[in-house]
């Protein structure tokens, strides 16, 4: 290992690592509240963009609250994940799953806020509605993925010499990301005309989201999507489970996704 190499690694320090992780949970927060707005149907109750009813703060109301609280998330997330990308671009520029991520990232939140700004103006077809809602979900990705790799390079720099997704574990937990991932960005087609305020979600639907183009191809695509991501999340959590003394990390991370996979459950059997 070169002297270049053991400062790289050594560069992934607690600010950084803490930098990296606080940009994640902000996006995290982000997208729940806009599940928030999506539940208590409070799109578009600010008719305008960036202000609300042309004021610098939103009425003391609970829909223009909530969105504007959204807004501020939106806000803060940008700062954050463009901080994380100029000190990945200073601090680590070869740790490729540390430096990459935020930078791109970065330009989705670009995209993501004038789709939110359009959202407000104008409306979104479906299709553009679908987009914003993958681009979204894309940064959360991203964000998290340079946040894990931190806090592990963090804690072992050796690992950064090789590959962070290799071997069969990595292998299934990527597939099942990208069938949840696909699950979400489906909903907002299934929805049709409603793309931007109907809340579809996932693993449970109650009888009233079921009606939603119920015969269309979409809805009986995602469907049968559903049980096959309820599947390889359950394959995911058995796996981990299996190999909790070789990968610990690994362990400790499907245990909070179970625990997020059994909140969205329980959440969405509260209106039955």
């Amino acid at each position: 290992m070169t002297q270049n190499s053991k400062d790289e690694q050594a560069a992934v320090s607690a600010w950084h690592r803490n930098l990296l992780a606080a940009a994640a949970i902000c996006t995290v927060l982000l997208i729940s509240m806009g599940g928030v707005l999506c539940v208590t149907q409070s799109i578009r109750n600010c008719p305008d963009w960036p202000g609300c009813f042309g004021r610098v703060t939103p009425p003391l109301e609970t829909g223009p609250i909530l969105e504007y609280t959204h807004r501020l998330l939106a806000g803060l997330s940008g700062i954050l994940i463009l901080s994380a990308a100029i000190a990945g671009l200073v601090r680590t520029p070869r740790l490729r799953w540390i430096s990459i991520p935020p930078l791109l990232a970065a330009v989705l939140v670009v995209e993501v806020s004038f789709f939110g700004a359009l959202v407000v103006l104008r409306g979104l077809s479906p299709g553009w509605a679908a987009v914003d809602v993958a681009s979204a979900l894309l940064v959360v990705a991203l964000m998290v993925t340079a946040a894990v790799n931190a806090s592990v390079y963090h804690r072992t720099p050796a690992l950064a010499q090789g590959h962070p997704f290799s071997g069969p574990f990595s292998t299934i937990v990527l597939a099942t990301t990208l069938v949840v991932y696909s699950l979400f960005v489906s909903g907002v087609l299934t929805a049709g005309k409603n793309a931007t305020s109907a809340c579809l979600g996932w693993p449970i639907y109650s009888p009233a989201l079921l009606q939603v183009a119920s015969h269309s191809f979409w809805n009986t695509l995602r469907t049968i999507l559903s049980i096959i991501g309820i599947g390889m999340v359950m394959a995911v959590l058995v796996q981990a489970w299996r190999g909790r003394e070789d990968r610990p990390d690994s362990f400790h991370l499907a245990r909070y996704l179970g625990i997020a996979f059994l909140l969205e459950a329980l959440v969405q059997l509260l209106p039955l």
